[in-house]
């Protein structure tokens, strides 16, 4: 059986790479209409680059998240004023009155 996505526990669950790869279709009986295996394979080779091209560029998503975060990190510890000790109120661009 030919499935594009599974239902598992009523949630939506894509299918992979390697899953689309083993899919085989079952071949009709004698005497009646199929579908064209070349372009059924066609289709699945398709699939299969998109879902690797799908991986990749989330793999890419991620290690730029995990940068922007340690740059964030980094950039919080530089300018987060150290516990005891005031605010310098030139760097808040507040003025104090005497």
């Amino acid at each position: 059986m030919a499935v594009g996505v599974f239902r598992v526990a009523s949630r939506l669950v894509p299918m992979g790479p390697e899953q689309v790869r083993r899919l085989r279709f079952r071949r009709t009986g004698f005497g009646r209409r199929g579908l064209a295996e070349e372009h059924v394979y066609a289709f699945l080779r398709r699939v299969v680059d998109e879902l690797v091209a799908r991986k990749a560029v989330e793999a890419s998503l991620r290690e730029e998240n995990a940068r922007l975060k340690n740059a964030l990190r980094d950039w919080q510890a530089q300018f987060t004023p150290k516990p005891g000790h005031s605010v310098d109120s030139s760097w808040t661009g507040v003025q104090r009155r005497s």
